[in-house]
């Protein structure tokens, strides 16, 4: 048969000339007489059907009067796939001399996976049966193998200020661009006249601050403060969640912040950064799982999607917006408690280390004891254990309220 032909049907226009030829190898054309009968309602069979000659009736058995409606070839209805629905809602017999492509679903399944998916009906047909969870995934994968996965941007202020000072801009003109956001402005200024950097002097302008915090400090807080418009939705389903995301991200973040300045060769505002950016990869997929009810309103389903496609997407984000491949390594290792390296202790090992700390108390069983834990032996170096980590954390307890305030306010 003419294999350009079928690229005028819905499901078919997809594919290439050879899952063409090797989807119609696997198929079969059935030729039917007037009034030969197609598919019985009520039916639950594995094929799907398409019209390539002639005209199909699709009776309504529910109705006794009437309920018959004719499918043509080459019209828009007959492009489609005949009476998708399971079980058959339609009594389909030949109106006229017909030929039919018949279809095993499995077959024409395993070949659409492997093609760009652009149709919602392809995108449908892939995805039901599916628990809304594996649904939620295929659409962020089809998304994202076609470019089109909406992920969140970081804010423009954030990536000016991070350019410019990785181009050696000084202090001065950073300040104009840093002044263009006035809330950033104000958590600047307020970041370098807190308790955390000291200051002997109250300083009022941006340039001052940039001056006292240092241009790698500037550049982490800047990236820290406008975080915030990333953790947004207007989506009132899963608001209160992107909310609680943000609320536990500003904990861990503050809380690397503090232990960060008992470990040699970690720098606390990288550290407040990772603990920020731990599960960013969270915020689509909760965007995304606002299209499924069922997901949202089930919390335990919703966790599990968010534990094991959370970290892939974190990593995504974070090299579409140019980090580091440590920050890299904490989107897709944060969670892995077996994880274990050489060398010293790392960003992922401080998120961990921080993640635990966030929990005590909480009776969260989900967490392993941190002594289990090869990321408290590389943070802590035998300098202290478990015990003696809260209190370091108790000692700390103004720096992080401090940096609550910051990221919060």
């Amino acid at each position: 048969m003419d294999i350009s032909a079928l690229k005028s049907f819905q499901f078919l226009k997809h594919l290439s000339d050879q899952q063409l030829i090797l989807l119609v190898n696997k198929s079969e054309i059935l030729k039917l007489k007037k009034g030969e009968q197609l598919i019985e309602a009520g039916e639950n069979d594995e094929d799907e059907f398409f019209l390539l000659a002639g005209e199909l009736d699709l009776k309504d058995p529910a109705k006794k009067i009437g309920g018959i409606r004719t499918v043509q070839a080459n019209t828009p209805e007959g492009l489609k796939a005949i009476t998708r629905e399971r079980p058959r809602p339609y009594r389909v017999f030949a109106h006229s001399p017909a030929a039919v492509l018949k279809i095993n679903i499995d077959h024409l399944k395993a070949i659409l996976s492997e093609a760009p998916i652009e149709s919602y009906e392809v995108k449908q047909m892939l995805r039901e049966d599916q628990p809304e969870d594996k649904q939620l995934f295929f659409d962020i994968y089809s998304d994202l193998r076609n470019n089109k996965l909406a992920l969140p941007s970081l804010p423009d202020v954030a990536i000016k200020v991070r350019k410019m000072i990785d181009s050696g801009d000084n202090a001065k003109t950073i300040a104009q661009v840093v002044n263009a956001d006035p809330a950033i402005t104000v958590k600047l200024i307020k970041a370098a006249n807190s308790p955390l950097f000291r200051g002997t002097k109250e300083f009022e302008t941006s340039a001052q601050a940039i001056v006292r915090l240092g241009l790698q400090t500037t550049k982490q807080l800047v990236t820290s403060f406008t975080l915030r418009e990333v953790f947004k939705t207007k989506e009132p389903t899963i608001k209160k969640r992107m909310d609680q995301l943000w609320s536990h991200s500003i904990e861990v973040g503050a809380i690397c912040h503090a232990l960060a300045k008992q470990v040699p060769g970690l720098d606390p505002e990288q550290g407040l950064l990772a603990g920020l950016l731990h599960e960013i990869g969270n915020v689509p997929l909760l965007i995304y799982a606002a299209e499924y009810p069922g997901l949202v309103n089930d919390q335990d389903q919703l966790n599990r999607a968010l534990e094991e496609y959370g970290p892939n997407l974190g990593s995504v984000i974070l090299k579409r917006w140019n980090f580091s491949e440590e920050l890299v390594e904490v989107a897709q290792q944060a969670d892995n408690w077996k994880r274990d390296h050489e060398g010293p202790a790392d960003y992922c090992d401080l998120v961990q280390v921080a993640q635990l700390h966030a929990i005590l108390g909480k009776q969260d069983l989900s967490l392993p004891p941190m002594d289990q834990v090869p990321a408290f032996e590389k943070v802590s170096q035998g300098r202290f254990t478990p015990e003696t980590s809260m209190q370091i954390m108790e000692d700390a307890k103004q720096d992080i309220e401090e940096t609550r305030k910051l990221l919060a306010g």
